[in-house]
């Protein structure tokens, strides 16, 4: 940070003075005890014992210097703590063979459901659970649970096959614990305390009018197959943690466009060796439709390819294509619902995305979900995953964006906006990133 240490100095010189700092909560100054400050150009600063300023630390920073002396905002992802998760997904190449995906003729333990308005979820509804009432719930099942317990793994039939929620403090493989359990979502932890939310990936093709088959297969794999009335049909293969390794689209004339590919073998991730973040909108930056097209458009500078669980898992990996922040969703508190008049914001984006798919059907759209401090972290990463999935939702259901073409992803409070703990409306907030350049299956055909 010896870079920001030079301005500071410099505005230090030219006369830095109280009056000029903000506090980095949001709050006006003097700033609440323990609270940093910014200097006008961005620098975050706190006392010395001598009442003096000094360079906060660099994870609490959000803009760094260019070799050329510019100020240049850091990616939310900057800076992170490596975790289980990430180093895994930098480790892998390839994922197992599965006999959902090696088999396309063979038949596993097969499930039908017509999809209608009574048992699909739109953007305006809330899910029927909500999680303060699961947590509670949760902690009594807790008090309730044998030290013995060890539910070895049944994402499939508590998500898929709705056979019940998952006991929190049950012992999963990889040495995961549930930490928190809903009908439509489970938060596991780490044995390193890192969460991550595991969901059924397939609640976004759940439209009125078409068939899910699912079948399962006694690795623990899944193959779901939505068929939809005009007879174009999305095949999703999962690993029996519910990963989506396989996606593929085939119309109603036969054409088949794979969308992701987690199977084909793909090189372990090198930190060190990737390219600087893409340079990041700052916070209520207002972009017009072109500047969203340009945005969304925007080519990652990288020459190699990852799968979407590294996409999704290493943030490093996920920083090499700035997100666009939608400031114009708000939601109340607790909730995942979006009311028809702001789902009408997102028009724009809708219209920039569904032509960008109708141009190059493979487009991928990642939509993030992330909360400020406030609340339990476990509540947290599972609201922010709903939220997401709402903003898929009314980008379908309002201005068509096919839903295959769309992937969505809790990080709770893990990566926020503004580097400090409270109620900071800026952490609050949805995103979207075009990864299509960071996954394989762009050039898979």
């Amino acid at each position: 940070m010896a870079g920001l240490n030079g301005v500071l100095t410099e505005e230090v010189d030219r006369g830095l003075n109280d009056s000029d700092l903000r506090c980095l909560s949001g709050g006006s100054y003097p700033c609440a005890d323990g609270d940093r400050m910014v200097t006008p150009r961005g620098v975050v600063v706190e006392r010395r014992r001598d009442g003096g300023l000094m360079l906060a630390e660099g994870r609490d920073q959000m803009f760094r210097v260019a070799p050329n002396g510019r100020m240049i905002a850091r990616a939310a992802e900057e800076g992170s703590r490596e975790t289980d998760i990430s180093r895994q997904a930098a480790r892998e190449t390839r994922a197992s063979d599965l006999a959902a995906a090696l088999f396309d003729d063979r038949r596993g333990q097969r499930r039908e459901e017509r999809i209608t308005r009574e048992n699909s979820r739109s953007s305006s509804q809330d899910f029927a659970t909500s999680l303060r009432d699961a947590l509670n719930r949760d902690d009594r099942r807790r008090d309730n649970r044998r030290d013995d317990d060890d539910d070895d793994n049944d994402l499939t039939k508590a998500l898929l096959l709705g056979a019940g929620a998952l006991a929190v403090g049950a012992m999963l493989n990889n040495n995961r614990q549930v930490a928190l359990s809903s009908p439509d979502r489970v938060v596991v932890t780490r044995a390193d305390g890192s969460q991550e939310v595991v969901k059924d990936e397939v609640a976004l093709l759940r439209q009125p009018g078409s068939t899910v088959t699912t079948e399962e297969f006694d690795d623990g794999s899944s193959r779901t197959i939505v068929t939809r009335e005009d007879g174009s049909k999305v095949v999703t293969i999962r690993d029996a943690d519910l990963r989506v390794l396989r996606r593929t689209l085939i119309s109603a004339d036969g054409r088949s466009t794979r969308l992701i590919d987690d199977t084909e073998a793909v090189q372990p991730v090198d930190i060190a060796t990737l390219p600087e973040p893409a340079p990041v909108y700052q916070p209520n930056t207002s972009l017009d439709e072109q500047a969203l097209r340009d945005a969304l458009s925007r080519e990652a500078g990288v020459d190699r390819r990852f799968t979407l669980g590294q996409v999704r898992n290493i943030p490093e990996v996920r920083a090499l294509v700035a997100p666009v922040n939608l400031d114009a969703i708000t939601f109340d508190t607790g909730s995942a619902a979006i009311n028809p008049d702001q789902a009408k914001q997102l028009s724009t984006l809708g219209e920039v995305i569904e032509e960008a798919v109708a141009a190059n059907p493979q487009e991928i759209f990642m939509i993030e979900g992330h909360t400020d401090t406030v609340g339990s972290d476990v509540a947290n990463l599972a609201l922010s995953d709903r939220r997401a999935e709402s903003v898929a939702l009314a980008l379908s259901e309002y201005f068509d964006v096919p839903p295959e073409n769309l992937v969505v992803q809790g990080y709770g409070e893990q990566f926020p906006q503004i580097r400090a703990e409270g109620d900071i409306r800026e952490n609050r907030r949805a995103s979207v990133r075009r990864i299509t350049d960071l996954l394989q299956s762009a050039q898979a055909e």
